[in-house]
């Protein structure tokens, strides 16, 4: 079991805790465990709220399995992304007011669980991390995310933080409008369950962040901004960019429906598939201990762009037995740092 489903009084709890795991994820297996829970949830006729929280020191739900993520593709990759977007929908559609109680990490379509509740509060732990950092791995919010976000925050609040897949901490999501409120940990549950007597959210929506004409005027500004950053070369934040903002004249059906036909395209990209492979090679030099570790001898070395930083490193290369090849495209670039390095000898 992945998921208990606690009672206490009239309110009901969710708690995640993955077997034999130190974090909390999204997998095939725990979206049919959260759903059989759902199925049960709903033939319950008393309760008055429901919260959502982990059991885990240090997560709350660190998004989908990226394994069973990259791997999959076509009917496989649509169910994932379709049995989620269903799964959350359910919860934002439950008659009774939910609260997610964050402890830890909340990332990912942890993060958009999180926003299919209608309150959200955080510790004020250092643990505790929030965000959507889909993009940085070529990727998007899939399970409803670029059109919830918008819904709470306003278009223009909400693309700095799909775009930039930017991790943040408890102060900084609070402040960004991500979280409602922190507490200390040991507080969390007892608060949670004062925010259920406020009822189910009323979104108070202005009239501006609905409109579309607005909203390309946001989406200009925002494809300069990303150009600049990006130069075109990376498709997520570009993909992610024109979704958040179609998703203003689109209900959610429709949003869900782009989401999950842009990340079968994104998924299908080598690109994508690259980023993933850093992201875990990344996670597996964290594990590595890295104190006893012994340089390679080097013995060839290449130096791309022929600048004064270029020139001088080839330079110290070569000057200390390395057979060193130095490379520009720029032919006038490449006379200059032999120069440089003709003058350094």
């Amino acid at each position: 079991m992945n998921i208990k489903l606690q009672f206490s009084k009239s309110v009901a709890t969710l708690v995640f805790d993955r077997k034999d795991s130190s974090a909390n994820i999204f997998d095939s297996d725990t979206l049919a465990e959260l759903s059989a829970i759902l199925d049960e949830l709903v033939t319950y006729n008393n309760l008055t709220g429901l919260i959502i929280r982990s059991e885990k020191p240090d997560t709350f739900i660190a998004g989908t399995d990226l394994n069973e993520l990259s791997s999959a593709s076509g009917e496989k990759l649509t169910h994932l992304i379709a049995t989620g977007q269903n799964i959350l929908n359910r919860i934002e559609d439950l008659p009774l007011p939910t609260v997610a109680a964050i402890h830890g990490t909340c990332v990912g379509s942890g993060f958009e669980l999180a926003l299919a509740c209608d309150w959200r509060i955080a510790s004020n732990s250092n643990k505790t991390k929030i965000g959507l950092p889909e993009t940085q791995l070529g990727i998007l919010p899939a399970w409803g995310g670029t059109s919830r976000l918008p819904n709470l925050l306003g278009l223009q609040d909400a693309l700095p933080i799909i775009l930039s897949g930017k991790i943040h901490s408890a102060n900084d999501a609070k402040n960004k409008g991500l979280v409602d409120h922190l507490v200390p940990p040991q507080h969390l549950e007892n608060f949670a369950r004062s925010l259920l007597a406020k009822g189910k959210r009323q979104h108070t929506r202005n009239p501006i962040t609905r409109n579309q004409a607005v909203a390309k005027l946001i989406h200009i500004q925002a494809q300069k901004d990303l150009l600049k950053k990006t130069r075109g070369l990376h498709p997520a934040p570009q993909a992610a960019l024109d979704l958040t903002v179609a998703s203003i004249g689109r209900n959610r059906a429709q949003s869900q429906k782009a989401e999950l036909e842009t990340i079968q395209h994104l998924a299908s990209l080598p690109q994508t598939s690259q980023l993933i492979r850093t992201f875990f090679l990344k996670q597996q030099a964290k594990k590595q201990n890295l104190t006893t570790a012994q340089p390679a001898p080097i013995h060839r070395a290449a130096v791309i762009g022929a600048g004064t930083m270029g020139s001088g490193i080839a330079y110290w290369l070569s000057s200390h037995h390395t057979q060193t090849i130095l490379h520009d495209s720029s032919p006038q670039a490449l006379a200059l740092g032999m120069k440089t390095i003709s003058s350094l000898y």
